[in-house]
């Protein structure tokens, strides 16, 4: 895996977290390096970054007043450990969660997510924040171009112009605030039979439940003994909330590496029976505590698919659970998790199963 990269005369040694074993991948694309080459001339006063997964724009802009907006738990993590490799100091870091204040914004980089919602909510907040002379530098693969960005970015700029494409990536620059917007409540409600929930853009599935959720819904028991409960991956908190319906007693926790995740199953979840927490892993969680552990398990990061992150998460889930503890899990039939579950739990069974999706039962 390529782990050293050179931009001008310095040198970054660069390393994805979480760690994987695919030796394509790197903690940094053409995307980033475009970027940083656009702004070498420039004299801003401070950045703000968007969408820097591994930490790339942070190590190269070091000694910079940079502030990174965070989405992910496990982004905070890769940046602290990309700058330490590199002897930057790590303390000097400054990061914001999406939806607080940004400050004056001089120069925002942006590495356009999948999610154009997560766009749209960048540039809502970005927009509240720039002055007339801002630069919003939003950089993506030719490949995964949309006229739909076009037409985001137009909504809170008058001076939208693309860049000549270097290495199938291109930037889109942002020049002169429109002078007025009609501001977005950044909100998406979602229906789930007599059930309303409300969810923060760019949040998985925005358009309604998605079909292997439904699936697990639809198949889902709680037994009344079954008090303690873990949600991993938990998303807007929907099956959380059918838990609670189905058991009044358990006490809940919700756990997402998404922090607008976490901030839309707080809205949908009583405070007074659940515990929040957005990580990427279980390792702040108690051992041989929960009594049931249920899990929509992800396999989709930005453009790849990568199913070493769930694997990872079972073998910390069975170390959480008690004894006679069950994991209930929905998955895509084609992961074909059962292979790497019966090598973690004595009794793997399918509760239910349709042409894609199956319900699994491991204690």
């Amino acid at each position: 895996m390529e782990t050293l990269l050179q931009f001008k005369e310095q040198k970054y040694e660069l390393h994805r977290y979480p760690v994987t074993s695919d030796k394509s991948l790197k903690a940094w694309s053409s995307i980033e390096l475009l970027a940083l080459d656009y702004i070498q001339d420039k004299n801003f006063e401070s950045y703000h970054v968007f969408n820097d997964r591994f930490g790339v724009w942070n190590c190269v802009l070091h000694g910079k007043q940079v502030t990174t907006i965070w989405t992910y738990a496990s982004q905070v993590k890769a940046i602290k450990n990309n700058l330490a490799v590199n002897n930057l100091a790590v303390n000097s870091a400054s990061f914001l969660e999406p939806l607080t204040a940004y400050g004056t914004i001089d120069c925002a980089l942006i590495k356009v997510p999948k999610s154009l919602e997560l766009f749209e909510l960048f540039l809502t907040n970005i927009y509240e924040s720039v002055h007339e002379n801002s630069v919003i530098i939003c950089g993506f693969m030719t490949k995964h171009f949309s006229t739909s960005i076009l037409k985001i970015a137009s909504n809170y700029f008058e001076d939208v112009t693309q860049t000549k494409a270097w290495k199938k990536s291109r930037l889109l620059i942002l020049k002169s605030p429109q002078k007025r917007v009609f501001k977005k409540e950044l909100l998406k409600t979602i229906f789930w039979k007599d059930e309303v929930l409300k969810q923060y853009y760019g949040v998985f599935s925005s358009k309604g439940i998605d079909i292997g959720t439904q699936f697990l819904l639809e198949n889902l028991e709680v037994l009344q003994n079954e008090t303690h409960v873990l949600d991993v991956a938990s998303g807007n908190g929907i099956i959380a909330r059918e838990i609670l319906r189905l058991n009044g007693k358990s006490k809940l926790t919700v756990l997402d590496d998404f922090n607008l995740a976490i901030a839309s199953s707080k809205l949908n979840l009583p405070q007074d029976q659940t515990t929040f927490i957005c990580d990427n892993n279980l390792n702040s969680l108690p051992k041989q505590y929960f009594d049931l552990i249920v899990s929509n398990p992800p396999f989709h990061f930005e453009y790849e698919n990568n199913i070493e992150v769930s694997i990872h998460l079972f073998i910390q889930i069975k170390a959480c659970l008690k004894p006679q503890g069950r994991f209930v899990l929905v998955a895509n039939k084609h992961l074909n998790y059962k292979v790497h579950l019966k090598k973690l739990f004595k009794t793997v069974i399918v509760i239910n199963s349709n042409k894609k999706f199956e319900i699994l039962s491991c204690s």
